[in-house]
């Protein structure tokens, strides 16, 4: 925001003949008004959105008009995140001159760049640089779209509006970035941009503080031979305009931030600083009172003094507490006014900086300490350093955690499960000595083989060879870890190739031999056009469409079965490791196919031609791909690509075999990280070139919800977009679905008591457990929920630290308890989870498996697959690495080491797609904000009785939390409960 020293305020106080520039005093006195009315309408009214934190800083130009830098932090659910909300706040184009005449003329007055370039090089943005700096005049651009690590590409669309600036014809390619409300209310040059990713968030800041600027001056006289006193030679001078003067005169804030930081202390025993003028006595510094306080050790003995502290983190305490200090008492006071809001940041300390880094960790996770003693204090024994008393508590990585791992496991754990823990801790856990690993815990591992009396010479390699082949099913080879050499004889494989060989001994379900029997018209008419494809050798592209609950996964299981039975290979995968569990053999497509992670245009998969994986597509008669309509077109497409060349034949789509995909395009499409409608649509199936290749079979009798014929019309109408809708695109739920919402607290909870009747009676259940989840859009919203139902359950929370850091941060600038801080979670026995990472998906350990915690160890969890066709199986769990695929999420390349599951009571609507849950919540606070996203949530359950919906309703007020519950209730009495439908038609 600039000072327009042409406001009315400024200009009716003038003398005759004053001008502006005679007037500082105005200047700065009405910028400071504006200023401060701008602050109130961001901060109090929320014109913008309710806002979490703010920073502003106030310079002052070269001609000496003032300006602020402001910078927003919006609360999570104001949070812009998709070029619709950034089109909804900021425009970048000329407005409609006969519309908003009075707009027209303040854009152009104020927000018109240049001109510069090459219709004017000497512009000051361009003289220096041969081309703008500010990368004028930007391109036109039909839909604002998701910069990459940078501001958005704002829309600038073509429309032939020009206006005569300074001499030029400018269009929309020379608008600076503007709110239109902001701009007609302050009536000068005000820029508003988007800064969604955090990965700005140093330069943010960098450009907050970035000062004033600076000239260097150079005095230097030359001794006789020409020699210059360069430490001399350079003297930093800055100009003081009158504006900037009469700003700190009158004692206005050149910057401010809230909330305030507290820096709080750190330091070991007795280290503490300790202030003192120059020449004072050492021994009466030591004897002054009060010297061997710090904030620290105040903290300390707070937490004696006041029981109700004990809960309280160090970093925590300035919320309730206020630091007191003078010449004789340092002391923490208990705040006197609720509401006040001050945040605690401990200093930092550098891992290399050893016992005062592992007292950091401590501070930062262990609450209500009394001494330095009692915080190295760890089940009722005094650790001897703080880090070890950190090892002890799990928050630090020790050198023995695997070790530990396999050790807690042999006192429970069959030797299978032991070897593929074993496996797990090899390919995922960055083992440092296997060779140790293996020397310890082989005769445990060997257990179960030498009761058959054989030699310890066979059984070891028989162990190693079980060992290979779980190491070949997770995509490694034992040669590539120190471990002895195996005696080939012992191999069951016979020399076949892994994938072959895994795919082979795939034992067809007798119930499934007599499926094709059973399918219905519509089903037999695709089985008998996929088979013929398959028998004639001559292989077609197949596209099953059918909204959810039309039998798609019943008619794959009788094409799978049937293929299987009379000897061939079939590979059966999908999109999610949901829908991918339910098929026998089942596999995501990004694992079996070994599709890159980041996908773009004319990619193939990254398997050789000389791979197991290529071998098995070449052996393969029959391919599944479901759930396709998820997943991005350049996935297919890299597939594509592969096929034609191993199968040697470029000209025909996936070379010539018989490939089938299924999906529904009703339901949640690709998902493209802030990615614009265009965007997301160009990323689907439908806009492949290997869509026109394709024989389109369609399904429509819907076998999920045969109990409720109505209901299933109505999903219908609802996935097609032609469910009768208002205005604004929200459309009625039926009344006997719906949760009333009055905008109170208890909503949610009533919810889950619908979902999750007689909990406390059922916990034990793992039918119940596992068939009733609660669905919604967003992770926040996920995670609310399944920590509401996490403290209701029955039984000791165990609390894991997770091991984090910052692959590309050498200087660690971002502490640990940030990291750890950015998804917690608690597990309980018996309670639901979801698996997060394919760990082993031949073996049923992929991405979206749900499983029932079974037990707890210090280094592992116990758990049991529930669904699928591995239901019933015992894992074990070691923390593994994890790193988000999307770099666009942090600042950083992440890495976080913990237990790769989350509490799934709750998920989120995308993750449920691809099977049916037998009694569904859908909790939408906020509409859905993507195609598909309510029909997926509502076609989950199987009739009406088997699903409840929380929707908050639309229109409501949401800066007046009285006036929302009323109209809320008003609304919900008179015309039930709407809510918005997206479909993308096309």
């Amino acid at each position: 925001m600039t000072c327009n020293p042409n406001w009315e305020e400024i200009k009716r106080e003038l003398e005759v003949g004053q001008i502006p520039q005679d007037r500082p005093d105005l200047a700065v006195r009405v910028f400071r008004a504006k200023l401060e009315e701008m602050k109130r309408l961001l901060l109090e009214e929320g014109i913008l959105g309710k806002v979490q934190a703010y920073v502003y800083v106030v310079e002052f130009q070269k001609r000496g008009l003032p300006h602020a830098h402001f910078l927003l932090i919006m609360q999570g659910k104001y949070k812009l995140t998709c070029p619709e909300q950034y089109d909804s706040i900021i425009s970048a184009e000329l407005p409609n001159k006969c519309k908003y005449p009075e707009l027209y003329k303040m854009v152009v007055k104020h927000m018109m760049h240049g001109p510069c370039g090459t219709l004017n090089p000497q512009c000051p943005c361009t003289k220096a640089y041969g081309k703008c700096r500010n990368h004028y005049p930007r391109p036109f651009n039909m839909a604002t779209l998701q910069g990459k690590d940078s501001y958005p590409v704002y829309r600038r669309r073509e429309d032939g509006h020009k206006q005569k600036v300074r001499g030029h014809e400018l269009d929309n390619r020379w608008v600076v970035p503007y709110n239109p409300f902001l701009l007609r209310y302050f009536n000068c040059h005000i820029n508003v941009e988007v800064c969604s990713s955090i990965k700005a968030v140093k330069y943010l800041y960098k450009y907050l503080y970035k000062g004033h600027d600076r000239a260097s001056v150079s005095v230097n006289e030359a001794d006789g031979q020409g020699n210059v006193d360069e430490i001399k030679m350079y003297r930093e001078a800055r100009w003081v305009t009158p504006p900037e003067a009469l700003w700190r005169i009158y004692g206005f804030d050149l910057s401010k931030n809230s909330p305030p930081v507290m820096q709080l202390q750190l330091h070991l025993p007795g280290m503490h600083m300790v202030t003192y003028e120059d020449g004072q006595d050492i021994q009466e510094i030591l004897d002054r009172e009060g010297a061997e306080k710090s904030m620290l050790t105040e903290y300390f003995e707070a937490n004696k003094k006041y029981p109700e502290t004990r809960s309280i983190l160090y970093r925590d305490f300035p919320e309730f507490f206020t630091w007191q200090k003078c010449k004789k008492a340092k002391f923490w006071q208990k705040r006197k006014r609720e509401g006040v809001k001050q945040i605690g940041r401990i200093i930092y300390a550098h891992p290399a900086e050893g016992e005062r880094y592992f007292h950091r960790v401590l501070l930062n996770h262990v609450a209500g300490a009394t001494s330095y003693e009692d915080l190295r204090t760890v089940d009722g024994e005094i650790m001897p350093s703080f880090r070890e008393a950190a090892e002890r508590r799990g928050l630090i990585e020790a050198d023995t955690t695997l070790d530990d791992c396999l050790t807690e496991a042999e006192t429970f754990q069959m030797p299978s499960a032991l070897r593929r823990l074993f496996a797990t801790i090899l390919v995922y856990c960055e083992a440092s000595d296997v060779q140790g690993l293996w020397n310890k815990h082989r005769e445990a591992m060997s257990e179960d083989y030498c009761r058959t009396r054989l030699s310890m010479q066979v059984v070891q390699n028989m162990v190693l060879t079980d060992i290979r082949n779980m190491l070949q099913s997770m995509g490694k080879d034992i040669k590539s870890y120190p471990l002895p050499e195996i005696d080939e004889e012992h191999d069951s494989s016979h020399g076949v190739d892994r994938e072959i060989y895994e795919e082979s001994i795939i034992e067809v379900d007798p119930d499934h031999e007599t499926l094709a029997t059973s399918l219905n018209a519509e089903q037999k008419s695709a089985y008998n056009e996929i088979l013929a494809a398959v028998d004639s050798g001559e292989g077609g592209v197949f596209f099953i469409d059918g909204p959810g609950g039309t039998g798609k996964t019943f008619l794959y299981k009788a094409l799978l079965a049937t293929v299987r039975g009379l000897g061939n290979i079939a590979v059966a995968t999908a999109t999610s490791g949901v829908a991918a569990s339910i098929m026998p053999g089942g596999r995501t497509a990004h694992s079996r196919f070994k599709i890159h992670l980041t996908i773009y245009d004319g990619l193939s998969c990254s398997f050789t031609k000389q791979s197991g994986t290529a071998k098995l597509l070449k052996e393969a008669s029959l391919i599944i791909w479901d759930e396709a309509t998820m997943t991005r077109r350049q996935a297919v497409e890299a597939l594509d690509n592969s096929m034609r060349d191993i199968m040697n034949a470029p000209d025909r789509p996936f070379g010539g075999k018989t490939v089938v995909f299924g999906g529904d395009f009703r339901q949640v499409l690709p998902v493209i990280r802030k990615g614009s409608r265009a965007q997301i649509v160009d990323a689907s199936l439908r806009r492949s070139y290997l869509w026109g290749c394709m024989r389109h079979l369609k399904l429509v009798r819907n076998m999920r919800a045969q109990s409720d014929p109505w209901f299933a019309e109505y999903l219908l109408r609802v996935g097609n977009g032609t469910e009768e809708s208002d205005g604004d695109g929200c459309i009625h739920l039926p009344d006997e679905i719906c949760v009333p919402y009055t905008g109170e607290d208890t909503d949610l909870h009533r919810l889950i008591e619908n979902v999750f009747p007689m909990l406390d009676d059922n916990m034990t259940d793992p039918n119940y457990i596992t068939s009733r989840a609660i669905l919604s859009t967003r992770n926040d919203c996920v995670d609310r929920i399944n920590m509401r139902m996490i403290h209701r359950f029955r039984g000791e929370e165990m609390v894991y630290h997770s091991f984090d850091r910052a692959d590309d941060d050498p200087h660690n600038y971002y502490p640990p308890e940030f990291l750890n801080f950015l998804t917690p979670n608690g597990p309980k026995i018996n309670c639901p989870v979801i698996l997060l990472r394919n760990i082993d998906p031949a073996n049923g350990l992929c991405n979206g498996t749900r499983l029932i915690v079974r037990g707890f160890q210090k280094n592992a969890i116990d758990a049991e697959i529930v669904l699928g066709q591995h239901a019933r199986k015992r894992v074990f769990l070691p923390r593994i690495p994890l790193c988000p695929s999307d770099d666009e999420i942090f600042p950083f390349r992440f890495k976080r080491k913990q237990f790769p599951i989350s509490l799934s009571f709750a998920m989120t609507i995308n993750k449920a797609q691809g099977q049916t849950i037998p009694h569904a919540g859908v909790y939408l606070p906020e509409p859905v904000f993507s195609h598909g996203q309510l029909y997926v949530a509502l076609s989950r359950a199987t009739a009406r009785s088997n699903i409840k919906v929380l929707a908050a309703l639309n229109g409501n007020d949401k800066k007046n939390k009285k006036s929302k519950q009323d109209k809320a209730k008003k609304n919900h009495k008179q015309s039930g409960t709407y809510t918005k439908n997206i479909v993308y038609k096309e």
